[in-house]
């Protein structure tokens, strides 16, 4: 190999070296600023602050075990005096083989399940008559209840689910209806629930001016979510 040919070949190594550093440079680039994000700058949540400096825990152990405490009171259920459904299993024959359907039974024992009914949704039909004075030969119409405005419509109830289920419990439009058409029944469309908010902020429009007005009056307020680092 000539001197010219080892200096080509020195010239096109030091150019895949140059290239090969200005990938890596701009790799570490990226890397250093996927560290840099943390839940103070970025949309991550607190709990992806890996390598970020944590702040120390203010809460000492208690030194109790987990889990309910002796003298909780709980929340057991208990049977309902007025059930909704009975459903008897007698006992028609002994292990014998003796007919025991005439015999009166000594007790009976109660055990109880809470369910959902297969349809859990109840139409209500509005009929307003409408009737002739014999006298003036007039026909009168009696009014349909408030609120009752088309020929089929949502009442109260559902929609107060499919307000919370947006509102409370955060769920986006489409997949709300769908729990609704699941676990109730009646389709709902998408558009039918902004609908649904609007009318129910109007109706809380009073509550929300009387939450303001304590709110506007009141000594301290703790409104306040932002996170901040307590004794270092």
């Amino acid at each position: 190999m000539t001197k010219d040919e080892e200096l080509d070949q020195l010239r096109q190594e030091h150019t895949a070296l140059r290239d090969q550093v200005a990938r890596l440079s701009e790799r570490i680039s990226v890397l250093e600023a996927q560290l840099a994000k943390a839940s103070h700058n970025s949309h991550l949540p607190p709990s992806s602050d890996r390598f970020h400096r944590q702040p120390n825990r203010l809460r000492k152990k208690s030194g109790k075990q987990p889990g309910g405490q002796s003298g909780h009171a709980g929340t057991t259920l208990k049977l309902s005096e007025t059930p909704d459904l009975v459903i008897v299993h007698p006992v028609d024959y002994h292990h014998c083989q003796r007919d025991l359907r005439e015999v009166a039974s000594l007790a009976v024992e109660r055990r109880q399940e809470l369910d959902l009914p297969p349809r859990r949704v109840l139409v209500i039909e509005h009929q307003v008559y409408q009737k002739c004075c014999p006298a003036c030969q007039q026909i009168s119409l009696a009014p349909f209840p408030d609120g009752i405005h088309a020929p089929v419509q949502y009442g109260a109830a559902i929609g107060v689910v499919g307000v919370s289920l947006v509102q409370q419990q955060l769920l986006p439009y489409e997949r709300a209806c769908e729990v609704v058409e699941d676990l109730l029944g009646p389709s709902m469309s998408v558009g039918t629930r902004p609908r649904l908010v609007e009318r129910c902020a109007k109706q809380l429009a009073p509550v929300e001016q009387q939450i303001k007005v304590a709110l506007s009056q009141a000594e301290m307020l703790h409104q306040d979510e932002t996170g901040l680092y307590l004794a270092g």
